[in-house]
């Protein structure tokens, strides 16, 4: 089996950059985003930029993920915010389409007090439903990611995830990305083999493993349970290394890339340090590693 070591990487200057930048870090796999994160701008690029991604992708090997805007809220009262989250999804999942993107990465949000009932789930899935079938030809998922809990976020739990998977009726563009630290926060004790078999029993009976498309390998600064969101670089947190050792020797993890969004150890955001950390822990589990391209094949399809 083989697990791939990805990252979060900037896309400063042309999303066709983020492939040379991973490999400088030693990653197999890049997420990123493709307008600001904090901003609703929507992304605008054009037919040469998204066919000089295209090309320099193929050429690098790496499968790609997209993280929505951190702004994405399909949990509010607001009408002009959901208009603007459903907006924004739907931009970042057309391009997904074009660019050969495994798909969207993204926070479901907040219900801000209101309560997650049944017309809440059944709402966010007609948003969901809408964006999927723009386009019922595009192969893109949308991913959504688990949330710390914090401030009435929606999906800390992962029974609140499996209720939009079921109103959704199964469909089969939808994916999960788990992220590490959050889970944590919400109490599932993953560094611990039975605490991470629980969660993961939870989440296959909710939502399904076979949902599981990505993770967001990340430490967390916080102890378990304290419902906050403070990512931590790899063995340096309460999870620490032989948490991480214990996810990456389980069967549900197989195949399924690790992107870091650690804050580096020169708090430049992901390194090769943290990358190498990884890497060691899968030799550890007689893992595979990916058969990478050389970088100079990178470059030469980046300078057309």
């Amino acid at each position: 089996m083989t697990v791939r070591i990805g990252a979060h990487v900037s896309s400063a200057g042309g999303p066709h950059l983020v492939f040379e930048r991973a490999r400088s870090i030693g990653a197999e796999a890049v997420q990123l985003f493709i307008s600001a994160p904090q901003q609703w701008k929507l992304p605008a690029l054009t037919d040469e930029q998204v066919d000089r991604f295209n090309r320099v992708r193929e050429a690098s090997g790496m499968p790609v993920f997209f993280h929505g805007v951190y702004l994405m809220n399909f949990g509010s009262q607001d009408p002009a915010i959901l208009e603007k989250s459903s907006a924004s999804l739907l931009a970042y999942h057309r391009y997904a389409g074009r660019m050969g993107v495994v798909g969207t990465i993204f926070h479901v949000g907040s219900h801000l007090g209101a309560g997650y009932d049944g017309a809440m789930v059944e709402r966010i899935a007609g948003m969901l439903r809408a964006i999927l079938e723009d386009d019922p030809a595009n192969p893109a998922l949308l991913i959504l990611e688990n949330n710390a809990g914090q401030g009435n976020c929606i999906g800390g739990r992962f029974g609140e995830l499996g209720a939009i998977f079921r109103a959704l009726g199964g469909h089969q563009r939808l994916g999960v990305c788990f992220d590490t630290c959050h889970a944590y926060a919400m109490g599932y004790d993953l560094a611990s083999p039975s605490g991470l078999e629980a969660a993961l029993d939870e989440f296959d009976r909710e939502i399904g493993l076979d949902r599981l498309v990505a993770v967001h390998a990340n430490d967390t600064k916080q102890p378990i349970g304290t419902f906050r969101d403070r990512h931590e670089n790899i063995g340096e947190g309460h999870l620490g290394l032989e948490g991480f050792r214990t996810l990456m020797r389980h069967p549900a993890f197989r195949d399924v890339p690790f992107l870091l969004e650690v804050p580096g150890f020169e708090g430049t955001g992901p390194d090769e340090k943290n990358v190498r950390r990884l890497k060691a822990l899968r030799r550890e589990a007689g893992l595979e590693a990916p058969r990478m391209p050389p970088l100079s094949r990178i470059q030469k399809a980046a300078l057309g």
